[in-house]
């Protein structure tokens, strides 16, 4: 039996337009997410200039014409963004899912299942698949914990109603990543080389899309990649992008709006505990970085790609289903 077998799934994808090398694939990528994060800057930017100019810190330095303190000034008020922000930033990636399915639609002229969203039962695989992410990160906290490189100190003094439009934006959010990566870069790499190809390529990729988060590490650079790896065999067993959307949402929202963890560098204001890491299990913790900077994740992220590389494809998933 093999443990990544082509599917119903990857075999959709041959019905592309344009079949290309894999430096290609990267490209047409790279540009989709540029004209999606240039849609989301047509708000953003608005937003940003008018968050900058209502600190009187920044006018005042900006009108002493010193440009390396403007740089600064700009830098730190940007380290405190509200969560209004935060939450508008989230809502607006279903920018990335627009121009993913339009360019898979009209241009490259294959399906919308042939991007993962298929099945006969979609809502159940987001409802399983938003479990097991609430779970895995749960795992992986509680191994902090339990190796006292982290504490739950009891409800967050911060709690407020604001955490549900966060649920919401995660939900966006998860889905626009797992499109960009899985559902045309990964799809497109199958067409012409094994599974395994497509997947290590695009699980470096997802990596990459983070190189710029605050507190980076070699180690958050691993983990990262760890997760891309499973992302795409989650998504290659189970045959569609439904699951591991919610799986990606559910870890975000429940590191970052449950525990009051970074979200891959990015802190957040409101959450329903408080969590306190130790200085001394930053190797464990993750640090600044949130958990997937810190080997609790490591250990949480290669368990799971064992699992999923032994466990059978789903069954009308199967190409001889």
């Amino acid at each position: 039996m093999k443990l990544i077998p082509r599917t119903k799934l990857s075999e959709s994808a041959k019905a592309a337009r344009f079949q290309n090398n894999w430096v290609v694939c990267i490209l047409v990528t790279l540009l989709l997410f540029a004209i999606a994060s240039g849609l989301q800057s047509v708000v953003l930017a608005p937003a940003t200039v008018v968050f900058l100019f209502r600190d009187p810190g920044f006018t005042e330095t900006v009108y002493g014409g010193n440009v390396a303190d403007a740089l600064e000034k700009v830098s730190t008020v940007l380290e405190q963004l509200p969560p209004w922000y935060l939450l508008l930033s989230l809502f607006l990636t279903f920018t990335v899912i627009l121009v993913c399915l339009f360019y898979t639609k009209k241009i490259d002229r294959r399906s919308l299942a042939s991007a993962g969203f298929r099945g006969a039962a979609p809502m159940r695989e987001y409802l399983i698949g938003f479990a097991v992410g609430a779970v895995m990160l749960t795992a992986a906290l509680l191994l902090c914990v339990a190796v006292g490189a982290a504490r739950i100190e009891g409800i967050s003094a911060g709690i407020s109603w604001i955490i549900l439009p966060f649920l919401a934006g995660y939900l966006v959010q998860g889905m626009s990543e797992e499109v960009l990566c899985r559902g045309v870069l990964m799809q497109k790499l199958s067409i012409r080389y094994a599974p395994i190809a497509a997947i290590l390529i695009n699980a470096v990729f997802f990596a990459a899309l983070h190189l710029l988060n605050p507190g980076l590490t070699l180690l958050a650079i691993l983990n990262l990649i760890l997760f891309g790896v499973f992302a795409s065999l989650y998504m290659w067993k189970r045959g569609n992008i439904w699951g591991i959307a919610a799986l990606h949402s559910a870890w975000n929202f429940t590191q970052g709006n449950l525990f009051g963890v970074e979200v891959s560098g990015t802190p957040l204001t409101s959450s329903v505990f408080s969590v306190t890491m130790t200085e001394s299990g930053k190797w464990i913790n993750g640090g600044s970085f949130g958990l997937e900077g810190g080997l609790a994740v490591t250990a949480v992220y290669v368990i799971g790609i064992v699992v999923l590389l032994l466990m059978p494809v789903r069954r009308d998933a199967r190409l001889d289903a």
